[in-house]
């Protein structure tokens, strides 16, 4: 296990896989931030969504952009070849992937992945830190995320890949409690209705997280990666 402080997901990825001339599987790419970047990193990209409302805004974008494909679809039914891919990353999306389809998205991803010098990236908030009791009250993930823990336990327990585990935290910045609600908001796969948000136990529990030195509202998000490479010893 390592421990990189206080760092931000896309340099944490920049420091644990060299991607450039690489094909990647960016499963759940949410907004497309992290298939931009690894477009700009010299990856292609094969960026998959299952959410309509977040593929149709993909549709005039996201899928315009030059080295990138675009599938509206879940990780569970990857359109790619067996042993295509060089690396598939999850990030922030396995615990949104129900759970029955978990494994078989797991599954998935090592059939597209190249034997032997392939990479599978998992990315998931831990379950705990002042950012999820924050966000417990109106959106409690800890048995999603539970899930996905439990299911890369079972992907381990296959055998052949190697496992390397990396901590981190986020630092999540608000300007105001209404900038917070506009942000948790105003996703398509969480649909998060405002009063759910704007209650006293929720402002109390913001309130707590007031910087008076830097100004605005820090909330820590401790972060797991599980990084799994070719098992040399398999």
């Amino acid at each position: 296990m390592t421990d990189l402080g206080i760092a931000d997901d896309l340099s944490v990825f920049d420091g644990a896989v060299d991607i450039a001339g690489r094909t990647v599987v960016d499963a759940g790419c949410g907004p497309g931030v992290l298939s931009r970047h690894l477009l700009s990193r010299g990856a292609c990209v094969i960026a998959l969504e299952p959410d309509p409302l977040q593929a149709a805004k993909h549709a005039e974008g996201l899928a315009c952009e030059p080295g990138l494909t675009f599938v509206e679809t879940g990780a569970e039914a990857m359109p790619c070849r067996d042993a295509s891919v060089d690396g598939v990353v999850f990030s922030k999306s396995l615990h949104h992937v129900p759970g029955a389809k978990m494994d078989a998205a797991l599954t998935e991803a090592m059939r597209v992945i190249k034997p032997g010098q392939g990479f599978l990236y998992v990315l998931e908030p831990a379950i705990e830190g002042a950012f999820s009791d924050l966000m417990r009250p109106f959106h409690d993930e800890t048995e999603v995320r539970g899930a996905a823990l439990e299911a890369l336990g079972r992907l381990q327990a296959r055998g052949g890949m190697a496992r390397r585990t990396l901590h981190y935290r986020n630092q999540r910045r608000f300007d105001d409690f209404e900038s917070f609600v506009r942000s948790v908001c105003g996703t398509t796969y969480n649909a998060i209705a405002r009063a759910r948000v704007d209650t006293p136990a929720v402002r109390e529990c913001f309130e707590a997280g007031h910087d008076a030195v830097a100004g605005g509202f820090v909330f820590e998000q401790p972060m797991r990666v599980d990084l799994f490479t070719p098992d040399d010893g398999a």
